[in-house]
């Protein structure tokens, strides 16, 4: 099994969003591997919209729904326990839309309630 597939695994069977060091000390486990691994299978795997980054707690999640290519991934955060959700940018799109608002793409939000 490669890498990268290693790595999605372990965000896949995580019950809570990991930090790339998380997920580093869960694939020590089954192969010695360097940090810079485990980050190569993290860009690629956010390329192919497999998984997503939270910017905010630096933590790395399963994209949770299915969805066409290049869509926009909108992350609620939990200030309290800082746990993540991904919600449907459908929704902010379409509100951007009925506002006429032009020119502008949803791209990697992320706010906190």
């Amino acid at each position: 099994m490669s890498n990268k597939e290693l790595v999605f695994n372990i965000i896949k069977k995580s019950s809570k969003h990991l930090t790339a060091y998380e997920i580093l000390d869960k694939l020590q486990k089954v192969k010695k591997t360097q940090p810079m691994t485990v980050y190569r299978a993290l860009d690629s795997l956010i390329e192919e919209e497999r998984i997503h980054k939270s910017n905010q707690t630096k933590t790395f999640m399963l994209c949770n729904h299915l969805h066409s290519k290049n869509h926009s991934t909108a992350i609620a955060i939990c200030k309290k326990c800082g746990d993540t959700e991904e919600l449907k940018s459908s929704l902010f799109e379409s509100l951007f839309k009925k506002n006429n608002v032009k020119n502008m793409i949803l791209i990697h939000l992320t706010w906190k309630f």
